[in-house]
């Protein structure tokens, strides 16, 4: 592969621009965005004016004389995020002008510089053949710098990925995150994926990102034979897209809805985007159904 499709700032100047407009009051925001799971909790403490209501804990606050109390975490002032981003060969497929690796790189980069110019901390892996090493969690601009390198350099992308295999080995590396990002197509899930990511899920507050390509979904009208590729098997067929497309759709759309059912029965959220369409606006609005909501699952 030569060289990626990436403008890091041009995302991140859009990004920022807009979460900004949404959000006046960061402390609120990352509190309801990254609600935590397996916190230890420390104590209550008075509610204040820049705490969303729905943290007040009402049974507390009766017992208390009606102080509204909040719970406090050990970890409520130290935000932790850990991205795991699929560079394997699936990911270095696009129909149109951009890669879905090069959008998975975009979002990735977007959300660990608004995480680090806040004064937060991230880590990251990137999983494929080529990269398969533990980026720990660390704060500050040149963290950020050393994730914009790495999703920069085509090198490391390619190959097989294996999710499964990185969520088995997190563990000793998630030990105080507030959440983990997983960007990926989500297209070589089996059995196996499903019950490790359950497990893994349960334990961490988790936030897929699926991106795909149209022609995931949706093979091109063409009337003509054409050849094919497994790409991880390796094995070749060739096939007329017009003879087979409505059951390939038909495929597409079950497997992407057993994706959707797996996040949600892990209690995880997913966001999907496509490699022909702006990704900024779709995250912004996903990052704020979040906050507002207990659940979401955008298609």
């Amino acid at each position: 592969m030569g060289k990626l499709n990436v403008d890091f700032s041009k995302a991140i100047d859009k990004f920022e621009f807009l979460m900004k407009k949404r959000f006046s009051v960061k402390k609120v925001f990352y509190r309801r965005l990254f609600r935590g799971k397996g916190k230890e909790f420390d104590s209550y403490r008075a509610y204040t004016p820049n705490d969303d209501a729905s943290m007040i804990d009402w049974k507390a606050t009766m017992k208390s004389g009606n102080q509204p109390l909040v719970k406090q975490y050990v970890e409520e002032k130290d935000l932790e995020v850990f991205f795991i981003v699929d560079v394997g060969d699936n990911m270095l497929f696009g129909s149109g002008k951009y890669l879905k690796g090069e959008i998975a790189a975009e979002v990735s980069a977007s959300i660990a510089h608004w995480m680090i110019k806040s004064r937060n901390k991230i880590g990251f892996v990137l999983q494929g053949n080529n990269a398969t090493r533990i980026r720990k969690v660390y704060g500050g601009v040149e963290q950020f710098y050393f994730f914009a390198k790495d999703l920069r350099n085509a090198k490391l992308y390619g190959g097989n990925s294996d999710l499964k295999k990185v969520l088995r080995i997190l563990s000793p590396h998630l030990k105080k995150v507030s959440a983990v990002f997983i960007i990926s197509d989500f297209i070589n899930i089996d059995e196996e994926y499903v019950k490790i990511f359950k497990e893994f899920a349960l334990k961490y507050e988790t936030i897929g990102i699926m991106v795909r390509d149209r022609v995931d979904v949706q093979l091109p009208n063409l009337n003509r034979e054409v050849i094919v590729e497994d790409i991880y098997t390796g094995e070749q067929r060739l096939i007329n897209p017009g003879l087979i497309r409505h059951q390939y759709e038909k495929n597409a759309i079950e497997q992407k809805k057993k994706i959707e059912k797996i996040f949600k029965v892990a209690g995880a959220d997913l966001l999907t985007l496509y490699t022909d369409k702006d990704f900024i606006n779709p995250l912004v609005d996903f990052l704020t159904s979040r906050i507002k909501n207990a659940r979401h699952i955008r298609r």
